[in-house]
């Protein structure tokens, strides 16, 4: 039974982040709400022979994982979807932009590959040529920690990768989608 001087929804069950609670520690649900995991480069200053923005996602998890992958150019300020093309295991996947390019999002399965490769639209253009990958992981907590393995690279039109164009997994930061 409730103690009636408790006026805090101690019967909801509901975690309350950064408040204080006279509730019985017993009826605070341990069940966290999913929380996405979502990572970025930030900014990137484009390599002015940087052609393609290749972006790798390895599932080493034992089951699908769906992401959702972005790739922005914020040369103009609009913050524009670049085109991209997705590639699983070494296969082309069909194409799934018709029109206005859009984020990417693909259920990578287990124990595969996804290499995505987004084009600058405005390449010649080099006022201010900045790009930023925006990667949507499966919520929080999932095991293993870290079931995707991130990395992105721009390469020339030989597939070199360019000085300065290189973010591995463990330079992505957390962010907030909006």
């Amino acid at each position: 039974m409730m103690n009636s001087s408790c006026h805090c929804d101690c019967h909801n069950n509901i975690l309350r982040l950064n408040k204080v609670s006279s509730c019985p520690i017993s009826q605070i649900s341990s069940v966290q709400p999913s929380v996405p995991s979502n990572f970025t480069t930030g900014a990137i200053w484009r390599n002015p022979a940087t052609e393609t923005i290749v972006v790798t996602l390895l599932n080493k998890s034992d089951i699908p994982q769906t992401v959702t992958v972005s790739v922005l150019d914020w040369q103009n300020c609009a913050q524009e979807e670049m085109p991209k093309e997705a590639f699983l295991c070494g296969e082309s996947q069909p194409s799934l932009f018709n029109g206005t390019p859009t984020p990417l999002i693909f259920t990578i399965p287990a124990k595969k590959l996804l290499v995505v490769h987004a084009t600058p639209q405005n390449a010649w253009q080099l006022s201010d040529p900045c790009y930023e990958v925006l990667v949507k992981l499966p919520p929080d907590p999932i095991t293993p920690p870290d079931p995707i393995i991130l990395n992105t690279w721009g390469i020339n039109d030989i597939g070199v990768p360019q000085e300065g164009n290189t973010v591995l997994h463990q330079q992505f930061h957390r962010t907030i989608f909006l």
